[in-house]
């Protein structure tokens, strides 16, 4: 019972009796391997994760904070399943004796308001992972509070009901965005018919071609995120790639299951590699970071894959070495970038992108001071743009103000869902920046000049 009000079980009142607190459904530390458990222990407290969160940058509460989080997360487990949990929770005690035990022992009942603001605070966080790159003690901060978040969904207090919407619209349609099956290729009937690609993408079940394209959720149905698909297609049949999409087959890789800490993401997980290993696939490329994070590193926790999987940044420098990916038209422009967490500090892949915008005559990249394994995140990932929509917007706002700072026309991105969320700061500050995907620049430089 998730979003339902966790009531008191009320015993029948006997005179002189006080009757007992109410109590909070028990969150199973047992759900969590050594290691978390290891981690939660190592934190210093040194605060360290306070001064790059940038979550806590709009919202300075304590309470948001990664050491905070940990914290408050050890005190209900402690409350709940330590051996002093077992003696207070016995009903039989008086009032006053159970009142004497914890002080005495520095013991606090944790009752399901306290609970539920733990978890409110758990979910105010995108999960950029910027915590786990400067923390002294190297926790695995992204790992953990996606642990945590499966146990609490376990015990029913999450995900918040905002965030809810999105969990069935995984399990009910295959995306997140409450759209039907069939609508994923409307992008591409409709693409075609403004003449933005000359024919639709071959189906790979019916071509057999040895790369996937995984589009994605965002870019399939989000009409203004479309350029990521279109560019995407674009540069593939314009280099003459065997390349196939799944079609209305495709369906959500999970990451916003995973990432809610819903169970269901092994089943959608499973499902997706049994239809990926079937086709006899060399590689899989994807546009969107949370996809490739997702099927990069989630996915071998669950099955085995029988092919590569690669971002189109890497799939592209691949082609930019080989000599086959050749740009011959300039563009003139200034730009900064972007790096997605997920493509950055969850994978690792910061080169590529550079790499391939150097390659680019005319087009002249500038950093903004964060960036890299310091990029600071956007907001629309972890479920925090769903959840908090207001934060969301303010950490949109204070990168897009990061990016008019370095002197750029465009600000570019390697993911449908930063391309999005950048987009909510650019409208909202009414800013002069023109947002891009890679894609779009990579297009533009193969073309004939009009």
């Amino acid at each position: 019972m998730p979003d339902e009000e966790l009531t008191e079980v009320q015993e029948p009142e006997e005179k002189g009796k006080e009757q007992p607190e109410e109590k909070a459904p028990d969150i199973l530390i047992s759900g969590l391997d050594m290691r978390r458990l290891v981690e939660l222990d190592a934190c210093t407290r040194c605060g360290e994760c306070l001064n790059w969160c940038p979550v806590y940058d709009q919202d300075s509460r304590e309470d948001i904070i990664p050491r905070k989080k940990v914290t408050d997360f050890l005190k209900i487990i402690k409350s709940q399943q330590g051996v002093l949990s077992h003696i207070m929770k016995d009903q039989k005690l008086p009032a006053p004796l159970r009142k004497l035990i914890g002080a005495i022992f520095r013991y606090k009942e944790i009752g399901p308001s306290e609970v539920k603001d733990f978890v409110k605070n758990l979910y105010e966080c995108s999960t950029c992972g910027q915590c786990h790159i400067v923390c002294p003690a190297n926790i695995e901060t992204v790992q953990l509070w996606e642990d945590i978040r499966r146990l609490i969904v376990d015990a029913g207090y999450g995900p918040l009901k905002p965030q809810k919407a999105l969990v069935k619209s995984v399990k009910a349609y295959d995306n997140p965005w409450q759209q039907p099956r069939a609508g994923r290729t409307k992008w591409a009937r409709r693409a075609k018919k403004e003449k933005l690609i000359n024919d639709l993408p071959r189906e790979i079940k019916k071509t057999g071609g040895k790369i996937l394209l995984f589009l994605g959720c965002t870019a399939a149905y989000d009409i203004n995120v479309k350029q990521v698909a279109v560019s995407t297609l674009n540069i593939l049949e314009m280099l003459g790639v065997d390349y196939g999409i799944l079609g209305k087959d495709e369906k959500c890789c999970g990451s916003v299951l995973l990432r809610m800490g819903d169970q269901e993401f092994e089943r959608l997980a499973s499902e997706n590699i049994k239809t990926f290993n079937e086709l006899g696939i060399t590689t899989l490329i994807s546009s969107c970071a949370g996809c490739f994070k997702t099927i990069k590193q989630d996915y071998p926790k669950v099955g085995r894959l029988n092919f590569e999987v690669l971002h189109t940044v890497q799939f592209l420098r691949r082609l930019l070495e080989e000599k086959k990916l050749k740009f011959i038209t300039p563009i003139e422009k200034i730009v900064t970038y972007h790096d997605p967490c997920h493509l950055g500090r969850a994978t690792g892949v910061f080169d590529d992108p550079r790499i391939i915008m150097d390659a680019i005559p005319g087009l002249e990249l500038v950093e903004m001071p964060r960036n890299r394994e310091y990029s600071r995140c956007c907001g629309a990932g972890g479920g925090l743009k769903s959840g908090y929509p207001d934060i969301q917007n303010k950490m949109a706002q204070r990168r897009v103000k990061e990016a008019e700072e370095t002197g750029a026309e465009e600000l570019v991105s390697a993911c449908p869902f930063c391309f999005q969320g950048l987009q909510v700061g650019i409208t909202a500050t009414n800013s002069d920046l023109v947002m891009r995907d890679i894609t779009f620049l990579v297009e533009t430089a193969l073309k004939e000049k009009e």
